[in-house]
Parts: C-alpha cells; structure tokens; sequence
C-alpha cells in the first residue's frame, strides 16, 4: 500500500511516498481503507522534531492524525454491531496522542473507540470533510470547554479563519456569547464576519489598540488563541478580571497567565465516540461550518506541508489518499 513516510525528522524533503507493508490488527482495532486525511499545524510539528510527540515517535513512521474511509475489517475482540458499525461503511475518525503511526496511507489500523460511522449516504463530495473534521473539532469543543463561556461574555478569538478557529467562532455564540472579535488576514475578513464574528484584520490594525477601545479598557471575558507565540503574553493585558485564556499549542507555557492570577489552560483532546458522533451531527445538520480550502494529492504533501507552515492556511487542507 502506498504511505507518506519520514526516517528521520526535518524538512518536508523527509516526507517519503513509500510502498508499506499492510498494518496488524490489535486488539481493540478496526481496519479502515482511507480515502482523505486532514492536515493540521501538528503534523508539521511532528516531521521537524519540535512536537514534544516526537519523543515518543518510533521511525520510520507516517504522520497525520485525522481521516474518513471505509471499514474493511475489525479485530476478533471487537463486536462491531455493538458500536453500530458494520463492514463497508464510511467512517471518520481521529488516532489519539498515544497512538503514534499516522493516517497518511492507503489502510490504517485504529481503535474502534475513536472512530464513528459518517452520517446517512455521503456523497464524494461530503468526504473530504469528514477527513478533516475530527482533529479540528474536538480541539474547538474542548477549547469552548475550557473557556467556560457563560451567557453574555465577550470573547477574542486569534486565528479566526484557520480550521479550527472557524469553528471556535460559531460554538463561542452558541455557548452563549454575546460578542466576539477573531484575528485575521484582512483577505479573511468577510469569511470571520460571515461566521458571526467581528473581524480584526492584523496586517492593517493593531487587534490590541481595537480590542481596548471595543471593550473601553475592560478587556474581553475569554481568549481563544490558536497561535501563541505572537499573541498569548500581549492577550494577558486584555483579560478581564475573571476572565480566562485558553491556548492551543500544547508546547505553551502558561506560567505568566497563572502569575498574574490568570485563569490559563490548554484543551486535553480526549476522542471518544460520544465527541465524534456529536461533531458528525453538527457538521451534517450544517452548524459546523467547516471549510476545505484545498484537496490535494498524496504526492503533494509537501507542498501541504509549506501551507501550514506559513501559518496563513484558511480553513482546512486535506490530502486525497487515493489520488
């Protein structure tokens, strides 16, 4: 089966496509033929080594962490009819942080816990969706989770129009919101807007400047900030008091919020069905709206791989395992 491996960890020149031995069943597993695997900003992170997953990571391996296919065959201890799965269904799913081997391949093997049936009779073009929504999901869920939005807060979202900030937008309202403001190139701007919240174009404005005059110096209730480096120790001075921040990267460092009396944390993503049944509803009931910017072939992965890397990815890039 073909597979996108890497031997050693480094640029995206490490990035092999590479004919695989046919993964084991474990216990506990099903075998799943992929068909698109979701990108995200870890997988980078795990090719070039700064991933403190890396420690654990045995090479030559795969990367990837998300992907939709068809179930082709389970484990002797696995009752699918009990998880309501059954051979020859479409699902989506997610390897949790202890399971290492990737989804960048034709077939994989993975915990029948943590992956859930697609929705009705999906069409081809439902699919790459899918591929890409578990990762970017649960990280959004336990991100509101961890923000504890109550009724009426005002929220500042950095990163508003990447995978998972487009998502944080509109959960932050339904949790109760009353106003939030996302980060953004001004290109995005429209698409933020169009999600529901109040666009801060950082190539043209100082989000700093606009968020203290919005809030008349009091500062928001929550900040969700998908990026960190630039933005998580500048976001302190706009936290009100009993405010929360929640930071993505699970390299961040949260000693400064904590100094400060800062209520800080970073989501703990825990797949289980119960999550991606819930994800899988939202997204076909369409309260999810989760854009793919771009499809692209296994081959090109290291082109994807760029993408991510300059940091000014929209939405969700997702890689065609078939093509």
């Amino acid at each position: 089966m073909r597979q996108i491996t890497i031997h050693e960890f480094g640029t995206t020149d490490v990035l092999k496509l590479e004919d695989a031995p046919e993964p084991e069943l474990g216990p506990g597993e099903v075998l799943v033929d992929v068909h698109f695997a979701g990108l995200n900003p870890l997988d980078y992170k795990m090719r070039d080594g700064s991933s403190r997953m890396c420690a654990r990571m045995e090479l030559p391996c795969s990367l990837g962490r998300e992907f939709v296919g068809k179930l082709v065959g389970a484990a002797d201890d696995v009752d699918l009819a009990d998880l309501g799965l059954e051979v020859g269904q479409w699902v989506f799913g997610i390897r949790s942080h202890q399971d290492l081997r990737g989804t960048y391949a034709e077939r994989i093997a993975v915990s029948a816990e943590h992956v859930a049936p697609v929705p009705g009779d999906p069409d081809e073009a439902a699919l790459p969706y899918f591929g890409g929504l578990a990762l970017v999901g649960l990280t959004a869920m336990d991100a509101i989770e961890g923000a504890r939005i109550n009724k009426g807060d005002t929220v500042l979202v950095h990163g508003g129009s990447g995978g998972v900030g487009q998502l944080l937008i509109p959960m932050a309202l339904r949790a109760g919101a009353s106003k939030v403001w996302a980060t953004g190139r001004a290109a995005n701007a429209e698409r933020i807007r169009e999600l529901g919240a109040e666009p801060i174009p950082y190539d043209g404005v100082n989000w700093r400047e606009v968020i203290t005059e919005e809030t008349e110096g009091r500062g928001v209730d929550a900040v969700i900030d998908t990026h960190y480096f630039q933005t998580f120790l500048p976001s302190l001075d706009h936290v009100a008091d009993g405010g929360r921040i929640v930071a993505l990267p699970s390299l961040a460092d949260l000693t400064p919020a904590k100094e400060r009396g800062i209520e800080a944390t970073i989501p703990g993503i825990a797949p289980t069905r119960e999550k991606l049944d819930a994800l899988a509803a939202a997204f076909s009931e369409g309260s999810l709206p989760l854009e793919v910017s771009e499809v692209l072939p296994l081959d090109e992965v290291g082109r994807a791989h760029q993408q991510l890397e300059s940091g000014h990815t929209r939405g969700k890039l997702i890689l065609d395992v078939r093509a």
